[in-house]
């Protein structure tokens, strides 16, 4: 008997194993979307008083973040619930929709087939609380206007025309979002003049973000009727927002104000005979140095402009935390250059040195550029200048030698208001070769003699390489690679491409760039390279 159950025990065991089931290999994959059969109400019903919606699919479906993905348009600040039921979604809202008024639901790719998720296509509704469809339609394209790429996923709204429209605090009435070719297209709107404007919400707020959100608008209300026109809006951040002292760093050696956002330029009045030595980091903070003699607290008058051209006055307290050792700890001394360190430079060259600290003083007698073992030329016989807060240094030279370029500065030949002396420092760049450099030519057709304009060369990344202002350009000593090519009509003539601003209907200066990416060779020209204005910009 007991032999028995062992045999059959070991059998149980054999062909269990035997019978374990394996999930089904190969086949093709299912890539068919979940069709809508039907939908409560049906699409473009008229006279809907309901605040329920159903919605029957094919198969079953899933729900994919909603309440994110799903566009309602006109805006209804009616907060939902959603049930999934199989094959179906039901739409729960708190209240009955606005009367009188055609409402799109855009559902993107929220609802997806349970097996593989394929998303529904195209899945919208159109419905009208009232007697008819409204028929009105706004659409378009949206790109940057500095990379001239299109822009995905941005928040293009209508707004209704009001003087005291404030797109920081009031969402759009109507609303879309692009497509990853950067297209848009609002529909079943309301026929009447709206603002067009475009923000990138990040956050998906729908309020506009000045301080990193880019945004794009048309200077006049559009057109919703039949006849809409296709529109191009251009992006760029344009930070609006007061400028303001962000915050204050007293030191023992230093105090530093930093404000909100950067400036472009700053004014800096002492309101007694005292005054201190400083300087501009990172363009949006200033630094002040405790060198005596001066009072325990000193006042100053700073006048900052904005790179949208606003002008904020301050009045800045500066007191310094007092010294608690018996020796100061300073920062040390340092220096850094452009072209950075070991960065070939051409023999005809401009070098700028950017100190840590305003220069007390400097011997141009001991500081030597050297260009062979022979030839050793000191600052002192060379053009240079100082900028006001003498912290940068920029020089025009002129090198014979063939192979490097080196820079010689001595220890104690620069002295920082802080009486430190900068270390010994040896920096060496070599020569530029002609023949490993590509050179490009050009020139801006349909150009305006009485206008100005900057064309610039960048990278891949988009980071300029190189500019030159004027209706030509000549760019030599360009390092083997592929580039593109942009033209700035300078319209205020400050020799930089400036920003737009809505409050004042002002748009970002207009950016051309030639079409297609330049591969540039090594000792290789290419010359009549030309950008083509379009006559809207003359």
């Amino acid at each position: 008997m007991y032999k028995t159950i062992a045999v059959a025990i070991i059998c149980l065991l054999f062909f269990g194993r035997c019978a374990q089931q394996i999930a089904p290999t190969g086949g093709k994959k299912d890539t068919i979307s979940p069709e809508l059969i039907q939908s409560i109400p049906l699409n473009k019903t008229l006279n809907f008083k309901d605040n329920k919606i159903e919605l029957f699919f094919n198969e079953y479906v899933v729900v994919d973040n909603i309440t994110q993905k799903l566009i309602i348009t006109p805006e209804a600040d009616n907060p939902y619930t959603y049930k999934l039921n199989g094959t179906s979604v039901v739409l729960n809202f708190k209240k009955q929709f606005e009367d009188s008024t055609t409402y799109t639901l855009s559902f993107g790719d929220a609802i997806k087939d349970f097996a593989e998720r394929n998303p529904a296509k195209n899945l919208k509704m159109v419905f009208s609380t009232g007697s008819s469809l409204d028929s009105g339609r706004v659409y378009g394209t949206l790109r940057d206007v500095q990379t001239n790429k299109p822009i995905f996923d941005a928040l293009v709204g209508l707004y209704n025309i009001s003087d005291t429209l404030n797109v920081a605090k009031q969402k759009p009435y109507y609303f879309s979002r692009t497509d990853s070719s950067g297209t848009f297209s609002i529909e079943n709107v309301q026929i009447k003049p709206y603002r067009l404007i475009a923000i990138d919400d990040k956050n998906r707020n729908m309020l506009y973000n000045a301080k990193d959100e880019r945004i794009g608008f048309l200077d006049k209300p559009v057109n919703t009727g039949a006849d809409s026109v296709h529109y191009q809006l251009l992006m760029a951040l344009s930070d609006n927002t007061p400028l303001k002292v962000q915050r204050t760093i007293p030191k023992v050696n230093n105090y530093t104000v930093v404000f909100s956002k950067a400036i472009d330029q700053l004014k800096v009045n002492f309101n007694s005979t005292d005054s201190l030595p400083y300087l501009i980091e990172n363009g949006a903070q200033i630094k002040f140095f405790n060198v005596e003699p001066h009072a325990d607290t000193t006042f100053v008058k700073l006048t900052a402009i904005d790179s949208l051209g606003a002008t904020t006055d301050f009045e800045q307290k500066i007191a310094f935390l007092p010294a608690r050792g018996k020796q100061r700890q300073k920062d040390p001394f340092a220096v850094s250059t452009k072209p950075d360190q070991n960065k070939a430079i051409a023999s005809a060259f401009s070098y700028r040195f950017t100190f840590n600290k305003p220069v007390q003083k400097i011997d141009e007698s001991k500081i030597e550029l050297l260009t062979d073992s022979l030839t050793h030329e000191t600052l002192k016989n060379l053009t240079y200048n100082w900028n006001p807060t003498k912290t940068e240094l920029s020089v025009t030279a002129q090198s014979a030698s063939k192979d490097t370029i080196k820079w010689e500065i001595p220890h104690g030949s620069v002295i920082s208001v802080e009486g430190d002396t900068l270390e010994r420092t040896l920096l060496k760049h070599p020569v530029i070769k002609d023949e490993d450099y590509g050179i490009l030519r050009g020139s801006i057709i349909n150009a305006d003699t009485a206008q100005q304009y900057i064309v610039e060369l960048l990278d891949e990344q988009y980071k300029v390489v190189d500019f030159h202002v004027g209706n030509s350009y000549s760019f030599i000593h360009i390092p083997q690679g592929k580039y593109f090519l942009r033209a700035i009509v300078d319209l205020n003539k400050n020799r930089r491409w400036d920003t737009g601003q809505l409050d004042s209907l002002k748009q970002p200066e207009p950016i051309i760039f030639l079409p297609e990416k330049l591969l540039i060779k090594s000792n290789f020209e290419l010359n009549d390279i030309h950008i083509t204005l379009p006559k809207s910009n003359l």
